[in-house]
C-alpha cells in the first residue's frame, strides 16, 4: 500500500474479528501456503476469536485452537482450548501437530523463550512453526523511536492490549538459532503505507515528508506492521 488517508480498520473473516493489524492475516497466509497440504493438523496457538483458524479449516486443514479465553472461539474447529501461555501448558496436550501457528502472541507473554520450547514440543519430527511479532525496527518505528523514545506497538496506549515483550529480529533470530530451529521463509505482513495522512502532529508531518526520503536509504526489515517466520525443527 502506497497511500491511505485514515484509520487502517481491523478486518474480519467470514464474520470472525481478525483482531490483528490490517491485511495480516491474508499476507501470512500467503506466505505459509506452499507448506500446506490437505488434512495437516494446525494448532493455532493463542488465536482470539479464531478468524485464522477458519482460514485453515477452509482451506481443509483439520485445527485445534487454544486462547486464554476459550469462549470467544468462533471457528469451526476440532478442538477448542482454554490455554494461559504464561504457565506450564504439558498436561493440555496429548498429540503433536503438523503445524503451530503463533501470530501476535509473543509479545504478550511474559517468557518468550518459554514459549518457543513450549511450541517445539507439541510439533512432530518434522512441523513447522508459522509466528510473528510486531516488527519494531519498520520505517514509521524508527521515527517514533527518535521523536519519543518508543517503539510502535509498545507505547503506553498498548500497555492495555497486553503488548509487554517487544521482540527485534536480532533477538528473534538468536532465539531460533540457540533453540536450533531452521528459518524457512521470512517476510513481512500487514499494511503501511509509504504516505499516512491520518491526523496533523508533528510525527504525522515528518512522517509524510522526510521519512519517505530517508526510506530507501534504510537497512534491515523496514517494512510491514509484523515480522514472520516460517520455521523448521
Amino acid at each position: 500500500m502506497f497511500i491511505k488517508v485514515g484509520q487502517l480498520h481491523q478486518l474480519e473473516y467470514n464474520g470472525i474479528q481478525e483482531m490483528a493489524a490490517y491485511g495480516l492475516h491474508d499476507d501470512v497466509f500467503k506466505l505459509m501456503q506452499p507448506f500446506l497440504s490437505k488434512n495437516l493438523h494446525i494448532l493455532d496457538f493463542g488465536c482470539g476469536q479464531g478468524a485464522f483458524s477458519q482460514r485453515l479449516v477452509d482451506a481443509g486443514m483439520k485445527v485445534d485452537a487454544c486462547d486464554i479465553d476459550e469462549s470467544q472461539i468462533r471457528a469451526n474447529v476440532q478442538r477448542r482450548i482454554k490455554l494461559d501461555l504464561n504457565k506450564d501448558i504439558s498436561s493440555n496436550f496429548t498429540e503433536k501437530y503438523d503445524i503451530l501457528i503463533a501470530l501476535e502472541i509473543i509479545e504478550h507473554l511474559e517468557n518468550p523463550w518459554k514459549y518457543l520450547r513450549d511450541c517445539m514440543s507439541l510439533l512432530k519430527d518434522d512441523g513447522i512453526i508459522v509466528l510473528s511479532t510486531p516488527n519494531i525496527s519498520n520505517f514509521t518505528s524508527r521515527l517514533r523511536f527518535l521523536m519519543r523514545g518508543t517503539l510502535i506497538a509498545f507505547e503506553n496506549a498498548d500497555l492495555k492490549h497486553g503488548h509487554i515483550t517487544p521482540l527485534s529480529y536480532v533477538q528473534l533470530e538468536n532465539m531460533f538459532n540457540q533453540n536450533k530451529l531452521r528459518v524457512l521463509k521470512k517476510g513481512f505482513a500487514g499494511a503501511i503505507p509509504i504516505f499516512h495522512f491520518l491526523e496533523l502532529s508533528r510525527f504525522s508531518i515528518l512522517r509524510n515528508t522526510i521519512l519517505p526520503i530517508l526510506y530507501p536509504f534504510m537497512g534491515g526489515p523496514k517494512k510491514g506492521r509484523a515480522i514472520v517466520y516460517v520455521l523448521k525443527k
